[in-house]
């Protein structure tokens, strides 16, 4: 094989695997909140968020109509990263596993909506 081949192979391999990797690493598993932070736990990794301060407000209706996916990954029912409703210019970040009921809260001017945790009292 000639060496522009060889290149092109390695090239592909490492830019699937950089892909895999990027997408694995942003697919939310599970969030915990305890105490005053939000632990998010992807597949690879984990982040962690302050939420002192924060404000448990119901859902709000817009959040299922007109959202579009501005930074992040969607896997089925998992999503994970900035999200925006169309109509309102609205922006939140979601980590959306598919599993339990969702929680929404405010930190500052963020605007949050997770799954599967137990809200705060």
């Amino acid at each position: 094989m000639s060496r522009i081949m060889w290149i092109t192979i390695i090239s592909t391999v490492m830019t699937i695997a950089g892909v895999t990797l990027l997408l694995l690493s942003s697919i939310p598993m599970e969030n915990k909140i305890e105490g005053n932070t939000l632990t998010v736990r992807y597949i690879i990794g984990k982040e962690t968020i302050d939420i002192s301060g924060a404000v448990f407000l119901p859902v709000p209706e817009e959040v299922n109509h007109n959202i579009i996916r501005v930074g992040g990954t969607s896997l089925g029912k998992k999503h994970s990263g900035n999200f925006m409703n169309t109509k309102s210019k609205t922006r939140y970040m979601f980590y959306l596993t598919g599993k339990g009921e969702r929680v929404y809260f405010e930190v500052g001017s963020k605007k949050y909506l997770v799954d599967g945790v137990e809200k705060p009292v």
